[in-house]
């Protein structure tokens, strides 16, 4: 009976020791996949708050260059883009700078300058360019254009 019972005991002590180094492996591998999981979320976190800086930023500049656009070719039922002064001036000018409070685009920069690239014919062509800032993200929107009487 002696003999029964040791072979018992030996085949325990063997069953108790492959139990710590499976859960040793699986806890290890649990954490290296949290891990890793938590690392992809926080890359796509960055990678989104980035597109939407992209995106402000150009639409900060494109509608620096639709001012620069309404400056340059006044629309003519509103007079008081018709002070007197040629429409041309926004060339002359040098860069305008704008600081929009507007929702969606505020704490937003834009700069625009244009300049008379030729004119052929009596006509003159225009490159107004516009560089939206918002945070540390730069888009630029470029526009040709001409002006004919």
């Amino acid at each position: 009976m002696t003999h029964f019972m040791k072979s018992r005991k030996s085949g325990r002590r063997y069953q108790r020791g492959i139990g710590v180094p499976a859960a040793v492996f699986v806890i290890t591998i649990l954490a290296l996949l949290a891990v890793a999981i938590n690392e992809l979320v926080s890359q796509n976190s960055e990678t989104f708050q980035e597109e939407v800086l992209l995106t402000r930023a150009f639409y900060a500049a494109e509608s620096g260059a639709g001012f620069a656009l309404n400056a340059l070719f006044p629309p003519e039922e509103f007079p008081l883009y018709q002070n007197g002064v040629a429409p041309t001036a926004i060339c002359d000018a040098g860069p305008r700078e704008y600081e929009l409070t507007v929702d969606g685009l505020g704490g937003c920069e834009i700069s625009v300058t244009c300049e008379v690239d030729a004119a052929v014919d009596d006509v003159e062509y225009y490159t107004i360019t516009s560089v939206g800032t918002c945070a540390d993200v730069t888009r630029t929107v470029q526009v040709r254009t001409s002006f004919d009487e």
